[in-house]
């Protein structure tokens, strides 16, 4: 067992690998820190899963760009998790190269979302087209997955380079539909998860996860949560306070969890309810790893760090 805190930044690199370019979660912005996104780049494909509000600009501070961009999986409908997505489709079609088109996937809402999202946009879409050089818009297509209630592991899609399924996860009451995601890469067998926002010990995350070689999970220091609710008005507080407590995992679990799933490594990340420093995410994570026998690599990753696959 060992601790990692990934030092390739900018995300340039070559082969297949993680990008981070948000691993702060929540939708307060901060300065210096983004929101959720990971960029998993397979053969120079780009499959998005999540897109908060910072992630155009990330792809550009990544080296990334627009190009390879295909796909976005949306793991839940909370805004920090969705709020990038009009930014990157206005300016990946207006980048060089451009985003070609986009299929985004998603809990119900994601059909909806692509057809109405840029509505508020057709002016500015309609200028650049007539004579801005830019040609016409990239198709957006959305697709509402609508997986089974028992948590059964469901297939999701394919293309000639990875294939995708997916799980229920438990992330609140309120949120009825929360996904985990699982990529297998068929060049090589490579599987890797994200888990979305969800309470540990999740029992279909763990079934999805099950010998992946990458588990991307959550983390939470539960030990800030009341600091953090103590500023704001009640009922408020009170209900962040359930909200933090009932649906996020605690990155004490989090060992325990990749033990469990069999995960060659656990990757840190969507990092709440306060921005830390990576080493201290590493801090807490270690010695809960000793306790519960996980043996794999930790990596408690900052924005725009790579992680190869």
């Amino acid at each position: 067992m060992g601790g990692t805190l990934p030092a390739d930044r900018p995300a340039g690199g070559h082969g297949d690998r993680l990008v981070m370019l948000g691993v702060n979660g929540g939708p307060v912005i901060t300065p210096q820190e983004a929101q959720p996104a990971i960029a998993l780049v397979v053969n120079g494909g780009v499959y998005l899963v999540d897109c908060g509000l910072d992630t155009a600009r990330q792809l550009i501070h990544s080296g990334l760009g627009f190009g390879g961009v295909r796909n976005v999986f949306i793991t839940h409908h909370h805004l920090d998790h969705t709020s990038g997505l009009p930014g990157v489709m206005l300016h990946g079609w207006t980048a060089r190269p451009a985003l070609p088109s986009l299929d985004i996937w998603g809990p119900p809402g994601a059909e909806a979302k692509a057809a109405k999202l840029l509505a508020g946009f057709d002016d500015e879409i309609a200028l650049f087209a007539a004579g801005g050089g830019f040609g016409s818009f990239p198709a957006v297509t959305g697709h509402d997955l609508d997986l089974p209630d028992d948590g059964a592991i469901t297939f999701v899609m394919e293309d000639d380079h990875i294939t995708v399924t997916a799980t229920r996860v438990f992330h609140g009451p309120e949120v009825a539909d929360a996904y985990a995601y699982r990529f297998t890469v068929k060049e090589t067998g490579k599987a890797v998860v994200f888990s979305g926002d969800t309470a540990a010990h999740n029992a279909n995350l763990i079934a999805l996860a099950r010998d992946c070689d990458v588990l991307v999970h959550e983390a939470q220091d539960n030990s800030a949560i009341e600091r953090i609710a103590a500023g704001l008005p009640e009922p408020r507080g009170a209900e962040l306070i359930k909200h933090l407590f009932e649906a996020h995992s605690s990155v004490l679990e989090l060992p325990a969890v990749a033990h469990a799933a069999g995960a060659g490594k656990l990757v840190l990340s969507h990092y709440t309810p306060m921005a830390q420093p990576p080493e201290a995410w590493l801090a807490m994570a270690l010695p809960e790893a000793t306790l519960a026998g996980y043996t794999g690599e930790i990596i408690a990753p900052a924005a725009l760090d790579i992680i190869t696959l």
